[in-house]
């Protein structure tokens, strides 16, 4: 407990630091090329593990960035070993929910197993149904974080946590939970594809209908109109929902207020009655669908039936104003909080010239000048998922079971995939730095590094391997592991070396287990360091 409030106390003047930005000139790199790969790591991966600088000064910036779009031909097998009894990541939609039908029709039915009575059969039947309903909500958000921490294709990885709060869904709204394994599967196939395509997935996809209501969004009924019987239409209300079609362009495309009104979204939302969900996949609902002419954003959209809401989609996924909100919206992700002017006029155009490919767009924002200027280092903040993930592979932690860590985030306020409002989760740094949430973070280091981490352990972590090989473990955490070789400014340091003088002065009358504990505090001193909490 000592230590702890020592810990505590050091970082109560490290938070006073902390609003301060950090800026390039208070890193010390051992040269221009080696910076830009730290930073490059730091903003392109979940943080640099011992060994990836070099590597990437080996190959090259511009062949480690083209290896990393395409992720598909990077082996990843531990990330293969660690899901490989996922069962819900392998099943479609349709699969799943065919699986939770067999499920209910199979009520208390079951075959009885050997000394099993009625009541006993009907219990178990049901703890098979209720583990089947929340299989995916169990599975899907540890395996996200599991491919975080693990994957070799950590570009990847990092574009698909931005693709999945842009086109956010909350996985605890009722059937979300039974679409999301096969939605994951959707961001990872477009992630570097056309921005277009990735738009009209989503748009037909039931976690998104079902998530934003437009799966039951229906024409408004005329005066005196019956709803006829045995009909496609038997079951409509005549309610015409406008959450859809209002995000699709406030979140997905334009950008809000930007060319558009009121007018434009309930347009937008007749366009889009009838696509609806049928056995867990897309279904057009033709009696569902407002008839006439509709106009968006000044324009008439042409075609009958489904084909006039996947014009609509085509006609949003290119505007003008789309890949200005979107590319600006991916800059302030990749490089800054307040993107620089120039790096997003120059990026727009990449998006015209190829017509949304995500790809070409992904890598002329990761190859710009401005993306390792001086004004672009260590100035973006570290999300709680950004933060939990860059700890766990920089100390090289083994995380056996991922429930511990979703704890931890759910505390710091990012449970995965579980974002109520359509917007997704902030990255900007002022929604994350406040000083609740860099407390729960020293927290989590400290538990992490002493093995107070449920389903993590670090005892067998490279870090340990190489602290019993060399008492001098503080040089080794500068150079190889938390900072990859920079030096956090002054504020930090000086505590640091304090307590590395005095082990220093002591180190041969202590224990194994003391140089332990000495190098837990060391650490967590590092973690929980304003520098650290930056990209």
């Amino acid at each position: 407990m000592r230590t702890f409030f020592f810990l505590l106390s050091t970082a109560a003047l490290l938070l006073c630091a902390s609003a301060a930005p950090v800026g390039a000139d208070e890193v010390e790199g051992s040269d221009i090329q080696t910076a830009k790969i730290r930073h490059l790591l730091r903003r392109a991966t979940f943080g640099a593990r011992p060994g990836d600088v070099a590597a990437v000064k080996k190959m090259g910036i511009g062949a480690w960035l083209d290896r990393q779009l395409e992720p598909q031909m990077i082996p990843d097998p531990e990330v293969d070993k660690r899901l490989e009894g996922f069962e819900t990541l392998k099943l479609t939609t349709g699969e799943y929910t065919a699986r939770l039908s067999g499920m209910q029709m199979r009520g208390t039915q079951g075959p009885p197993k050997k000394g099993e009575d009625r009541i006993a059969r009907a219990r178990r039947l049901q703890r098979e149904r209720n583990r089947l309903r929340n299989q995916a909500a169990n599975e899907v958000p540890r395996a996200v974080l599991i491919e975080a921490v693990y994957s070799e294709r950590q570009l990847a990885a990092v574009m698909r946590e931005f693709w999945r709060n842009h086109f956010n869904v909350d996985i605890t709204k009722d059937s979300v939970r039974y679409y999301i394994p096969d939605y994951e599967q959707h961001i990872r196939k477009h992630i570097f594809g056309s921005f277009e395509d990735f738009l009209m997935a989503t748009a037909k996809h039931p976690a998104m209908l079902f998530y934003l209501d437009n799966h039951v969004s229906q024409a408004p009924m005329a005066r005196g109109e019956r709803v006829l019987s045995g009909r496609e239409d038997e079951s409509r209300t005549g309610g015409l929902n406008e959450n859809y079609a209002r995000e699709l362009m406030e979140l997905h495309t334009v950008g809000a207020d930007n060319g558009y009104d009121q007018d434009d979204v309930i347009q937008l939302a007749l366009i889009l009655t009838g696509w609806s969900i049928q056995n867990g996949e897309f279904t057009f609902r033709k009696g569902y669908h407002a008839r006439g002419k509709k106009r968006v954003m000044g324009k008439t959209v042409k075609g009958d039936d489904v084909e006039e809401g996947e014009a609509a989609i085509r006609y949003l996924a290119r505007h003008k104003r789309t890949r200005e909100y979107v590319v600006t919206k991916m800059a302030r992700f990749l490089q800054a909080d307040e993107p620089d002017e120039q790096l997003v006029k120059d990026v727009v155009k990449v998006w015209a010239k190829t017509k949304g490919d995500l790809k070409a767009v992904t890598k002329a924002i990761l190859m710009h000048d401005a993306f390792y200027a001086k004004e672009s280092v260590l100035t973006k903040a570290k999300t709680p998922f950004e933060f939990a993930v860059s700890t766990i592979r920089t100390t090289g932690a083994d995380m056996k079971d991922a429930g511990g860590v979703m704890s931890r985030l759910a505390d710091m306020g990012q449970p995965v995939l579980r974002k109520e409002d359509p917007t997704g989760y902030s990255d900007m740094a002022e929604d994350w730095m406040d000083t609740g949430v860099l407390a729960v973070r020293w927290q989590f280091a400290y538990d992490l590094l002493n093995n107070r981490l449920p389903g993590v352990t670090i005892n067998d972590s490279p870090i340990y391997n190489h602290m019993r090989q060399n008492p001098e473990v503080w040089e080794y955490l500068l150079q190889e592991s938390v900072f990859a070789g920079e030096r956090p400014g002054s504020l930090t340091m000086a505590p640091f070396r304090r307590r590395v003088n005095l082990v220093r002065r002591n180190h041969r009358k202590m224990r194994i287990a003391e140089l332990k504990q000495e190098f837990n505090i060391l650490a967590t001193l590092l973690l929980g360091s304003p520098e650290f909490q930056r990209q």
